[in-house]
């Protein structure tokens, strides 16, 4: 931000501090050597603050320009060439690509501006350098006017802003299609004068008639001639001004502008720069006249600041980073302690069951009995799903037998072996063979209707089946539904439910373990 601007005048500058309160403190040194002496004390008191410069002279020249369409590395070059050529006896110049349609087809327009008299600015640039100032440009009303008369006159086409400046000069600045084409400031009269309204009548038909020459406008266009004025002032111009020309007046009050540019009241009616000044306190503008290094010191502190500025906020980026990691770390502290107290519970838990039972003593051989033990398990199970794929293949063809039980016993031949008598000595531990896996199968015929023959075949079907279509090695009916002999060690029952009948039997199936023989041969080897 702007903490002071320093506004060069003809003959003069004056120092413009924005106050917190609104206040304005003015200091005035006059262009010459005891006003030179009084500025430079006064910078040695106050170097570091931020400034910016305003200019405001009548040695501003325009100089209207049409280039070819161009590439942009192109068309900067070429503008910059012109500029240079146009301006050669003065480093303050600014050129400006309008992009508007020049005068003949297939050109834009350019404008080229400069401080044609460059004493009135260097002294003062001089010694703001010596003491390096932080400037952060050196900007010209004329170029700010385009975006304060937008804001005060939404008028296009050719415009004529005209205001008091100064207090006795008046500023003129012609716009077309809100780009700026020539500008003037003309010594005259105070706002008090009688003759105040119609010197303004008189430098508006100068000036018109010098775009009438310069071929900025024709005779036949109108030209909004945008004045602030006062009321008084305003119907004086009215009275002057012919109703058959061509020139078509607008008026805005000093107060009315300050209000729809969001200022405070001007410090004094004749003094419109002051609107210029809030600007410039405001925001940065767009163009400016240092291009000879006038702004190096303001960069270098803007640099500074960019670089403090993004060193703060790595800062707190890491401090919002080490805060999220030592949460993290600190959740992580309670996981560690939490699992901690787990592991002393288990371990004390572990140490105290374990001292309720006696210890177990194992030599070699019953360890190498428990791994065969696993290993046989392990090697002869029968998975449960492969059985049950078997019979479901064959019960899929008897709707009517519903299964109820199924249970596994694991067959062994018989030990030839007597059993041992207390006084004997222990004998190696001999792992038993497995010579295969039986199942009863529980099943009951449902719905039942009495008809006992055609239950036995069923079941006599299904026992056939069973070791036909499966892997199987027998499949015996061990239980029928019903055996009149009392002697047949072959019984059954018929169930009765409330609407139907049941008839259940039991079947017995048996695989042999292909590697039976394999296991005895091994198992004859003690261990």
């Amino acid at each position: 931000m702007v903490q002071r601007i320093f506004y060069v005048t003809q003959g003069s500058l004056r120092v413009w501090l924005p106050g917190a309160a609104g206040r304005r403190v003015a200091m005035k040194f006059s262009d010459d050597d005891r006003g030179l002496r009084e500025f430079d004390r006064y910078l040695s008191l106050h170097p570091d603050m931020t400034s910016a410069m305003l200019i405001d002279v009548i040695e501003e020249e325009f100089a209207l320009d049409s280039i070819p369409k161009l590439g942009q590395r192109d068309r900067n070059a070429l503008i910059q060439r012109r500029g240079q050529r146009k301006f050669r006896r003065t480093p303050y110049r600014v050129s400006i690509y309008q992009g508007t349609p020049g005068r003949r087809e297939g050109e834009f327009s350019v404008i080229h501006s400069a401080i044609s008299n460059h004493e009135l600015v260097d002294p003062w640039l001089q010694l703001i350098l010596a003491h390096k100032t932080p400037m952060s440009g050196v900007y010209s009303v004329p170029l700010m006017t385009p975006r304060i008369a937008k804001r005060l006159f939404p008028v296009k086409d050719a415009v004529m802003f005209v205001a008091p400046h100064q207090g006795t000069k008046l500023r003129q600045v012609f716009l077309r299609d809100g780009a700026i084409q020539s500008a003037r400031l003309s010594q005259g009269p105070g706002i008090e004068d009688e003759d105040f309204a119609k010197f303004i009548v008189t430098e508006v038909m100068r000036s018109r008639r010098y775009l009438d020459r310069s071929r900025l406008i024709s005779n036949m266009e109108t030209l909004n001639v945008c004045v602030i004025a006062s009321e008084e002032t305003a119907g004086r111009i009215r009275s002057l001004v012919d109703s058959n020309s061509t020139d078509q007046y607008r008026f805005l009050t000093p107060r009315a502008a300050t209000r729809k540019l969001g200022q405070r009241k001007l410090h004094a009616a004749d003094h419109f720069e002051d609107v210029f000044l809030s600007a410039v306190a405001k925001s940065r503008p767009g163009q400016s006249y240092a291009n000879a290094g006038e702004d190096r010191y303001w960069k270098m502190r803007r640099l500074r600041g960019a670089i403090i500025g993004s060193a703060f906020v790595t800062a707190a980026a890491c401090s919002v980073v080490a805060a999220v990691l030592l949460s993290d770390v600190w959740g992580l502290r309670n996981r560690i302690s939490s699992i901690q107290t787990q592991v002393e519970f288990l371990a004390e838990t572990f140490r105290r069951e374990n001292d309720r039972f006696d210890p177990i003593k194992a030599d070699s051989h019953e360890m190498q009995l428990a791994v065969d033990t696993g290993d046989f398990l392990l090697s002869n199970r029968v998975p449960v799903p492969w059985v049950m794929n078997q019979l479901g293949a064959v019960l899929g063809d008897y709707p009517d037998i519903k299964l109820q039980e199924l249970i596994w016993l694991a067959e062994t031949p018989p030990d030839p072996n007597p059993q041992p008598q207390r006084r004997d000595v222990a004998a190696p531990v001999r792992v038993p063979v497995t010579s295969g896996v039986s199942a009863v199968i529980t099943a009951d015929i449902e719905p039942f209707d009495g008809n006992m023959r055609h239950a036995f075949s069923r079941i006599d079907a299904l026992a056939a089946d069973i070791k036909r279509r499966t892997t199987f090695d027998r499949a015996d009916a061990i239980e029928y539904p019903f055996d009149a002999n009392t002697s047949s060690a072959v019984s059954g029952e018929i169930l009765s439910r409330p609407g139907s009948q049941t008839a259940r039997f039991r079947l017995r199936v048996y695989y042999a373990l292909p590697d039976a023989s394999e296991q005895e041969r091994n198992s004859d080897e003690s261990i």
